[in-house]
């Protein structure tokens, strides 16, 4: 997915909401948002947004030298989602459907996305996640496919987004397992926004259930000019790829990969391109007409 001209505003707000998070002076603030401004000049537009994103990201880090300003954030998300974890296990022990009712607390886990609430927002309800898990009515919904791909699959890369999020993985995952197939799960590997990395993931519990790789990068999305050797070994076998999030869909779409993203469109572009209404949610396996890119 290429970037448009709506894209930029976007990417100037997630630099002014890390900034507020910050708590850095106006001087700073106004110092990051030129460097930003100086780039935006030159950018790609052949290039994901997610890759645009960065942009913000990197404009932060370099001025503000703060490594990690979505780190007390990530941790405390990963303790309230782990503090529900019960009660998500025990829907799917109550479930007529359990590979089902764990796809849609995956699904219901990707509202966390800090890269879009930050200030001025309220906090997340992870007790109306779960009432809403049920009930979430699906834009997209080929998890029938999906079990029909998954019976003839072997290998099957789970690519991680957020933290928190992780622990709704995490139930899904448990029922994956289940089916006896060589599981893989991902990671960033450095903070950018709230994406998960290795120490989310395992606080999650997700290590004790499959194997936890990192992606070899610290930018958003599928960034494959800076993943790892292992990471392009799964992506490469892997028979099923499971996406979450957006910044992954900008990034995958047009992969030509049996992949099935799982996300809640959470910008106009992104809700068009999968023919949903903004903030729909979807369970959606790629479409040929998206592209088939090769690595």
């Amino acid at each position: 997915m290429e970037t448009h001209i709506e894209c930029i505003p976007c990417i100037l707000q997630q630099c002014a909401n890390t900034l507020q998070l910050s708590r850095v002076s106006q001087a700073v603030k106004r110092k990051t948002m030129k460097k930003l401004l100086s780039w935006l000049e030159d950018v790609d537009f052949t290039n994901s947004p997610a890759q645009n994103s960065d942009l913000a990201y990197m404009a932060c880090k370099e001025v503000t030298k703060i490594r990690d300003p979505y780190y007390k954030l990530k941790k405390k998300y990963n303790q309230l989602a782990l503090e529900v974890y019960p009660r998500l296990k025990r829907l799917v022990d109550d479930s007529t459907n359990p590979l089902y009712t764990a796809a849609k607390i995956s699904v219901e886990g990707n509202i966390i996305d800090l890269g879009i609430n930050t200030v001025g927002q309220k906090e997340f309800d992870f007790n109306k996640i779960i009432q809403d898990v049920e009930d979430i009515p699906l834009a997209i919904n080929d998890f029938d496919q999906f079990c029909i791909d998954l019976k003839q699959a072997e290998n099957l890369l789970y690519i991680g987004d957020n933290a928190g999020e992780v622990v709704f993985d995490r139930v899904f995952i448990k029922e994956l397992v289940k089916q006896h197939k060589n599981i893989v799960y991902s990671v960033k590997s450095g903070p950018i926004i709230n994406d998960a990395t290795r120490e989310d993931a395992e606080e999650a519990g997700i290590n004790n259930l499959v194997k936890v790789i990192e992606t070899g990068s610290d930018r958003s999305g599928g960034n494959f000019q800076h993943v790892s050797e292992e990471f392009l070994k799964q992506f490469n076998k892997a028979d099923i790829i499971i996406s979450k999030g957006q910044a992954n869909f900008e990034s995958l779409d047009a992969m030509g990969k049996n992949t099935y993203f799982i996300l809640k469109a959470k910008c106009g572009r992104v809700a068009d391109r999968l023919k949903v209404n903004y903030l729909d949610v979807v369970l959606a396996k790629r479409r040929p007409e998206w592209g088939n890119k090769k690595i």
